[in-house]
């Protein structure tokens, strides 16, 4: 045996020792999907942070696992047809919500998510099983009364659309899209619905007529992290400024700037006419709100007029897929313990700062408790933050936006407020991956920012 054979030899002996100890060290595959069995199983977002709890986080390689959580769970079969989707909302007791999913759904794809709210939702809760629901396309009704058919429910309140998955929660006088509990139960839904359905993350987008339709304007303002799109038909963003409905807390218009519209108005609306939400219209555009109006001029309250906006519609929602990782974000919140994040955003702590800038409100609405905001943006690894009347703030951190092997600096009022290296932490990922329950939306790490 030359000496050139003895060195290849010893070296592949090398190399074999040195696999070895890496398997060794490293989980298999086959280890690593079994440590993320219970995670993938996992039926709600505390069921998942408790399995979360269990993985070795230390152990386990981040590239390895953020792959994993990138590629998501595998889907099989599931229930098609309609069914409902029970949940409770405190007071309101449990809600009956339907969901509707279409014979020919294949898990091997992702299939579009549409939530539909429907009108008259201050009506009292109907017994006999089954959703609160409003009338066929058509039919009158909403806030201020409508046709006495509509008690009957003659049929569901929908709008046909092509083959995806919907959501109609049910809503009614204790429990109406504007109050804690339905922003809560909206949440459940489309977090349970997406962890049996292979859901695409980036077409799950809200709509709803009449009160509906205000309560997407809610839901828009209070939790947008998930929308792709919001498409209010039949509504007015103004009815929630009035106090007597019970809306649970304050509305920030100004936070619509996260989600692109769809607004559907009718010229002969007793209700909300298009002259009264043209002027919303152009407020909305002032704020730098991405949206399309289409008002129907010879339409009153109702969806007589969907035949032929339908296609535009649907060329909407398509047109607008949500960015998990925008650039620019804009978000307002009177507390911390909800309403308090937009995707990659956070606040944490409410109070004023020596460093506060003038961030004139949106205007419209009356306020009734004190509130802070920031505006950040992002370009590669440099954050920029405006902020008024916060003292805390988080950024989460994606591998999709941000090179890890860089300093982070972030700069808030013209100031310094973080500047450094940060380290991807599987403990981490695995954390907003239980929450988020979102292959598209995945963080490394966390940038806790206090306002100088």
């Amino acid at each position: 045996m030359t000496h050139r054979t003895l060195r290849r030899a010893a070296v592949m002996a090398a190399l074999t020792i040195a696999l070895a100890r890496s398997a060794a060290q490293e989980p298999s595959d086959a280890a690593l999907d079994k440590a993320l069995d219970s995670f993938w199983k996992a039926d709600s977002a505390p069921k998942a942070l408790k399995s979360v709890e269990k993985i070795p986080a230390a152990s386990l390689d981040f590239d390895r696992v953020y792959a994993r959580l990138k590629a998501g769970r595998v889907y099989g079969k599931a229930k098609t047809g309609e069914f409902y989707a029970r949940s409770s909302a405190g007071v309101a007791g449990v809600l009956e919500n339907r969901v509707d999913v279409p014979a020919e759904y294949d898990p091997s794809h992702k299939w579009p998510l549409r939530v539909q709210l429907h009108g008259g939702v201050n009506r009292p809760r109907e017994t006999g099983g089954g959703p609160d629901i409003e009338g066929e396309p058509g039919q009158t009704g909403g806030r201020g009364g409508g046709a006495p058919s509509l008690a009957r429910r003659q049929g569901p309140n929908r709008i046909a659309g092509e083959p995806q998955i919907y959501l109609y929660p049910q809503g009614f006088a204790e429990a109406q899209w504007w109050q804690a509990s339905q922003v809560e139960n909206v949440a459940k839904l489309v977090d349970q619905v997406s962890r049996r359905y292979n859901v695409d993350e980036s077409h799950i987008y809200l709509t709803g007529i009449s009160d509906g339709a205000t309560g997407a304007y809610y839901l828009a303002t209070r939790d947008a992290t998930r929308w792709s799109a919001v498409m209010p038909l039949n509504g007015s963003i103004l009815v929630l400024n009035n106090r007597e409905i019970g809306v649970d807390g304050e509305v920030y218009a100004n936070n619509l700037v996260n989600t692109p519209l769809y607004i559907v108005n009718g010229g002969r609306d007793p209700l909300y006419p298009v002259a009264h939400v043209q002027t919303h219209i152009e407020w909305f555009r002032k704020m730098g709100v991405t949206l399309q109006f289409s008002p129907q001029m010879n339409a009153g309250h109702d969806t007589s007029w969907w035949p032929g906006e339908r296609i535009l519609y649907e060329r909407f929602v398509h047109e607008h897929p949500r960015d998990p990782h925008p650039a620019r974000l804009s978000w307002e919140t009177e507390r911390t313990d909800r309403y308090n994040r937009v995707r990659w955003l956070v606040i944490d702590a409410l109070g004023a700062a020596t460093s506060d800038s003038a961030i004139p409100d949106a205007g419209y609405f009356t306020h009734h408790a004190v509130s802070g905001r920031v505006d950040v943006e992002r370009q590669g690894n440099t954050f920029e933050a405006t902020t008024r009347g916060v003292r805390q703030f988080r950024l989460l951190l994606s591998p999709d936006v941000v090179d890890f092997s860089r300093p982070v600096t972030v700069t808030v009022n013209g100031r310094p407020g973080f500047e450094g290296t940060v380290s991807k932490s599987t403990a981490t990922l695995l954390q907003w991956a239980a929450r988020d329950n979102d292959r598209t939306m995945l963080y490394a790490a966390e940038v806790v920012v206090k306002v100088p």
